[in-house]
């Protein structure tokens, strides 16, 4: 009842009077950034078929580096320009970078080739999902025919093809940095402008935006793959990436005319101190809730990359011959979560975000993993490791997503952009990285099995007990008294 009575109070969307401009702009800005990454991620899904599944660990490790290095430059950038300068100058180098990779894979190495030579395989993606393996038959062992082909794919593209290799390599690298960083800039610009109280009504449906966003990118995808290509695809995102960078400024511009709920003492912009490539990890380290913020980060792309592992072991038997099939299963893959998200988003996010500590809504994800790593301890298969991917990817997207940006928004602008930015990025690809490593050393020594399933569950079993810990602190903040913490809705 007491859920309905706010509802009531706030009106349905929640949103004030003075608020409904910039909140709308907001929406468009981070529709525009994920509808462009929805179209880039199949791309890369597909081109990456061409590494090889056993190639893909060690990518994995790679970006890890990639984006350490990447986050140095941030927070240098972060120290050094205000706000409405460092995001549309690394919005503008991403769009830029866009254009490059459609050169490249347009006129030096073609995307839209059938890498087998002959006719694409037959079998649909209905036909994929149902695919179906015994407990003793988790090696999942394909056909002779099958082993020899891949095998031929997989060492011709780095040993008779390596420029090929290495230009697929890099585009794979640059979509993980750019996905990461990207949307990390959103939710940091979000959380600095927005206070406690407008986040909890706000952030709800601004997230619908980028939920959307990827329900779009996707449709965009999969419609358009056969009629112009993978390549061409990349253009696409070009032209959807660049508005974000005019909502962008007109959110910088006008958030100030907001009156409801503003601050009246807003965060300083210019930094205490010269900027340095590791202010990103110090403010993270004299942060207590940011230590347990990158260990929840760690543990949920360490746990998701395992189980990511999975659905490429099957998928790569179906479609590892044909780049147009295997993009348009991604981008039907993606389109579902995003659907399920935009469920999860108007019923569960809502909700949550009610509760006097919407902390505690964060136990939802490994509950979700716990269950989906059961069932494929029990009957695994294609359709239980691509739909318990969906599930958990949904919520974690919607409604972690928005209470996970709730925790940064009491905090300072260096905890907001360069720690946030820390562990978004950093920590986050840490998490990849480590689980690359085992999945390197797992996969060579016992092959695939159960041993990946009960690495899982022992990790989120250390996500109950972070969790725990953040939701605790982030009580403890609310009870401080600061203005933006202690700041309600009247």
């Amino acid at each position: 009842m007491k859920f309905l009575q706010r509802i009531k109070n706030e009106g349905f969307l929640g949103i004030a009077p003075g608020e409904l401009k910039i909140t709308l702009v907001a929406f468009a800005y981070i529709f525009f950034v994920i509808c462009s990454y929805y179209v880039l991620k199949p791309v890369r899904g597909s081109l990456g078929m061409e590494l090889g599944k056993d190639n893909i660990p060690v990518i994995g490790l790679l970006s890890m580096i990639v984006i350490i290095a990447s986050n140095a430059v941030y927070s240098v950038l972060v120290g050094m320009y205000r706000r409405d300068i460092f995001i549309p100058m690394i919005t503008k180098f991403f769009v830029v970078c866009i254009f490059v990779f459609w050169s490249i894979f347009t006129f030096v190495f073609p995307a839209d080739i059938d890498k087998k030579g002959g006719e694409k395989p037959q079998k649909t993606i209905a036909e994929a999902e149902s695919l179906s393996v015994e407990n003793d038959e988790r090696t999942l062992q394909p056909k002779a025919d099958s082993v020899s082909e891949k095998a031929a794919i997989e060492q011709s593209i780095f040993r008779s093809n390596l420029p090929r290799a290495l230009a697929i390599s890099v585009y794979y690298l640059w979509v993980g940095v750019f996905a990461l960083l990207a949307v990390s800039m959103f939710w940091s610009f979000m959380n600095d402008v927005f206070s406690v109280g407008q986040s909890k009504r706000l952030y709800a449906i601004i997230g619908y935006g980028g939920l959307i966003g990827g329900a779009v990118g996707s449709m965009i995808t999969f419609y358009l793959v056969p009629l112009i290509g993978t390549a061409n695809l990349l253009l696409v995102a070009m032209v959807i990436l660049y508005p974000s960078i005019w909502s962008m400024k007109f959110i910088h511009q006008k958030h100030s005319e907001v009156k409801a709920e503003i601050s009246p003492q807003p965060a300083p912009e210019a930094p205490v101190h010269p900027p340095r490539p590791w202010d990103g990890f110090w403010a993270v380290y004299r942060t207590p809730i940011l230590v347990f913020m990158a260990f929840e980060m760690f543990l949920l792309t360490f746990s998701s990359t395992l189980f990511y592992q999975q659905l490429i072991e099957m998928i790569n038997r179906v479609f590892s011959t044909d780049t147009d099939a295997t993009t348009e299963f991604f981008a039907g893959y993606f389109g579902r979560i995003t659907v399920l998200s935009l469920v999860s988003q108007f019923f569960l996010t809502r909700l949550v975000m009610m509760l006097p500590n919407p902390v505690v809504g964060l136990f939802i994800f490994p509950l979700i993993q716990v269950v989906a790593t059961a069932l494929m301890l029990l009957s695994p298969s294609l359709e239980i490791v691509s739909w318990g991917l969906i599930i958990s990817s949904a919520i974690s997207y919607s409604t972690g997503r928005a209470i996970r940006e709730l925790v940064y928004v009491p905090l300072d602008r260096e905890q907001k952009y360069q720690g946030k930015g820390f562990i978004d990025t950093v920590v986050f690809r840490l998490g990849d990285g480590l689980s690359s490593i085992i999945l390197i050393g797992g996969l060579e020594l016992l092959s695939y099995g159960i041993w990946i399933d009960w690495t899982i569950l022992l990790s989120m079993a250390a996500q109950f007990y972070v969790i725990i810990k953040i939701a605790r602190l982030f009580a403890e903040s609310l009870k401080v008294g600061n203005d933006k913490v202690s700041q309600t809705v009247t």
